[in-house]
């Protein structure tokens, strides 16, 4: 069911991108679902038109890539996105052409022959550029595992 609803929103903006689908958490939601699906097929032709020009990207090992050097690594699959699950997502609306996400996501990818599964605590700005949302800026931090306290300590 997750699977239809995220290729449902994936056709609504594959469609209808430049056209308002409701409130501003709604139009976000869709457009990085629609980055999200497009980053896992290595579609970066259709990537491309949902970032900004302007895109600063951050990775969790403080790496930080402009739009084109982010999309030649997914083109190439020097970076492949494996899975992208959200574990908690929260969209505020800046503005009418402004919102922040911010939340929690489990990754896997690989990079050669290296390949890696973690949790990310992630901020991304969306801006709304000529009538379509684009990803203006992303930045995410590695999550440590989790440290069990004995009780009464």
């Amino acid at each position: 069911m997750r699977r239809l609803c995220c290729l449902f929103s994936l056709s609504l903006v594959l469609i209808a991108v430049p056209l308002r689908a409701g409130s501003v958490e709604e139009e976000v939601r869709i457009a990085d679902t629609a980055r999200v699906l497009s980053t896992l097929r290595s579609d970066t032709d259709r990537l491309s038109r949902l970032l900004s020009d302007g895109l600063t990207y951050g990775h969790a090992d403080g790496r930080v890539q402009t739009k084109e050097v982010f999309l030649a690594a997914v083109r190439t699959n020097r970076i492949k996105y494996e899975a992208y699950d959200y574990l908690e997502k929260n969209i505020t609306r800046v503005s009418d052409d402004l919102a922040i996400m911010t939340g929690r996501v489990h990754l896997k990818a690989s990079a050669g022959k290296e390949h890696v599964e973690f949790a990310l605590r992630f901020l991304s700005v969306w801006r709304r550029e000529d009538g379509v949302w684009r990803l203006f800026a992303y930045q995410s931090t590695r999550l440590s595992d989790p440290v069990v306290v004995p009780p009464g300590k």
